[in-house]
């Protein structure tokens, strides 16, 4: 730390320091995405960030760590968007995971950069270094399986079942069409598939009452 950031005040500091990452960040994740990874820099990433090069190796010692934030980051989005889809008020648990599921795959959608971002190349790099793409994955195992107990509990899901075996099918299920949707492998993936993949799995899941 300088003289002159010492100088600062320590909440100054922390919020000059969030702004500054922040910016990193969005300028990587728009250059990674547009870009590639393997063709941006750092050089570049700091420049569209508006800060000195010498500055970006204090917050991210190399474009690796820059990569596995900017992945984090959107991770963490995805995480949000789905909990606030699991916190609604439903008529049913069928109804929950609809929900969820449908916010999972708009969310693919929504976020044009990710094509970049986790296409395989990029995760086969991620892989090397971090776990951040499996805890992402995890995450929403945990998050169906919390769902699921609950229709358990009502009798609206099978009991017949592992809950965490039938997390972890419906969320591959979800995360390989996802896949597709996100690397552009199935552009025909429409409103009409969608139905059908989520009525296969609901009622594969659901009680017979329900």
């Amino acid at each position: 730390m300088t003289l002159a950031e010492q100088a600062v005040p320590s909440g100054r500091r922390e919020q000059n320091r969030l702004l500054k990452t922040t910016a990193i960040l969005d300028a990587a994740e728009t250059l990674f995405g547009q870009q590639g990874v393997d063709k941006t820099t750092l050089g570049e990433v700091a420049a569209a960030a508006s800060i000195s090069r010498p500055l970006i190796y204090r917050y991210y010692q190399n474009k690796d760590v820059l990569l596995e934030a900017v992945v984090e980051r959107v991770i963490d989005a995805w995480r949000s968007a789905l909990a606030d889809e699991a916190s609604r008020n439903t008529p049913s648990t069928a109804h929950t995971l609809r929900l969820v599921l449908l916010r999972s795959l708009e969310f693919a959608r929504e976020r044009d950069l990710l094509s970049e971002l986790l296409s395989r190349d990029t995760r086969l790099r991620l892989s090397s270094f971090s776990n951040v793409i499996e805890s992402g994955n995890d995450m929403l195992r945990s998050l169906l399986a919390d769902i699921l107990r609950q229709g358990v509990s009502r009798g609206e899901i099978r009991d017949d079942l592992q809950v965490d075996d039938l997390a972890h099918v419906v969320s591959e299920v979800f995360l390989a069409y996802a896949d597709h949707l996100v690397v552009g492998e199935d552009v025909g993936l429409g409103d009409r598939r969608i139905e059908a993949i989520l009525e296969t799995i609901l009622h594969g899941i659901v009680t017979s009452s329900q």
